[in-house]
């Protein structure tokens, strides 16, 4: 059974959405505006602090994308952090909590990259930025284990940058400092945008966020006429062996939870762990909601455990040199 405050958000969710909406920039207009106004408080446990930065030279966009990074005192490890928001918004204040957890967590540096947005800048632009961010983790720190950890069309992002990064690395075209992570996270992704998988309309109603008309806009305006079908927008369509351990969460009442056991299946039918954190009553993407969500910080100390575990030992990178056992 779900807790009050879940309960209680749904409720929310529920008032100050419009769900039935006839155009994209209705959308964009909506979703924009709900995420000035509806923010969790942003607070960091002892011994984080926060700064701005840039990371990642990305081609037009000098001098790199802006980014946030919460890090401890002496960190051992580094975290990608891709924020959520139907690729069309998402604001810094409410992930600081979910960021500062991590670290904390993890004795790591997470960045939290502010990648740029559709309609402006459709695919490949969200994914280039992405990438490039990563790329220049892995440059500026070549002796520490990486992570990339993404909600929502964050999941689908990392999804899709992790793919690209084991294809960069097999090619052998790309800087000796770039490296699978040792794990992936992906929360509530779509991982599939050439299909309609049942639980979207099946669940269409129970999900409070998302709805199939939702869920299509958001896709169309970020993939612009693009190949649905492309491993990096819809990576259950690619060639996913020789990728590390990934966990993915979901909820068995919100519109992915398809895309989620979908993408798990086809993972592991070609050798790849993959963990699901699942739960039968809480919103869309609910491990970010950490100061709010009793459900939320519990199921971080499960996300953390399992990053931690993979960041410790990080085969990935002991033993091979630059990663490159991932062709």
């Amino acid at each position: 059974m779900s807790s009050l405050a879940a309960k209680t958000l749904d409720l929310a969710f529920r008032a100050l959405m419009v769900r039935d909406l006839s155009t994209h920039d209705k959308l964009v207009k909506q979703t924009r505006r709900l995420i000035k106004f509806v923010r969790p408080p942003a607070m960091l446990p002892s011994g984080v602090t926060v700064r701005k930065t840039t990371i990642a030279n990305t081609p037009g966009v000098p001098p790199g994308s802006p980014a946030y990074c919460v890090s401890t005192k002496n960190p051992t490890s580094t975290v990608l952090y891709v924020h959520g928001g139907a690729f069309i918004c998402g604001v810094f204040s409410t992930y600081a909590n979910i960021c500062g957890q991590l670290a904390k967590r993890l004795n790591a540096r997470v960045f939290w990259v502010d990648y740029r947005l559709a309609p402006e800048m459709p695919y490949p632009a969200p994914l280039d930025d992405v990438f490039n961010a990563y790329s220049a983790l892995a440059t500026d720190y070549p002796k520490q284990p990486l992570a990339i950890i993404g909600d929502s069309a964050g999941g689908n992002l990392a999804l899709g940058t992790l793919l690209r990064v084991r294809d960069t690395v097999a090619s052998g075209e790309c800087d000796s400092s770039l490296r699978l992570p040792a794990c992936v996270v992906a929360m509530s992704p779509i991982t599939d945008f050439a299909s309609e998988l049942p639980s979207r309309k099946a669940n269409a109603k129970s999900d409070c966020v998302l709805t199939p008309q939702i869920i299509q806009f958001a896709g169309e305006m970020y993939l612009n006429g693009h190949d649905p079908r492309d491993p990096y927008v819809s990576p259950v369509y690619g060639v996913l062996q020789g990728l590390p351990p990934i966990m993915m969460a979901v909820s068995d009442i919100e519109a992915m939870r398809d895309d989620v056991y979908r993408f798990a299946h086809c993972a592991r039918k070609e050798g790849v762990r993959v963990e699901i954190l699942s739960r039968d009553d809480v919103p869309h993407a609910w491990p970010v909601l950490y100061s709010i969500l009793p459900e939320a910080r519990k199921d971080i100390a499960e996300i953390s455990r399992f990053m931690r575990t993979h960041l410790q030992t990080d085969s990935f990178i002991k033993g091979v040199a630059s990663g490159r056992n991932a062709a």
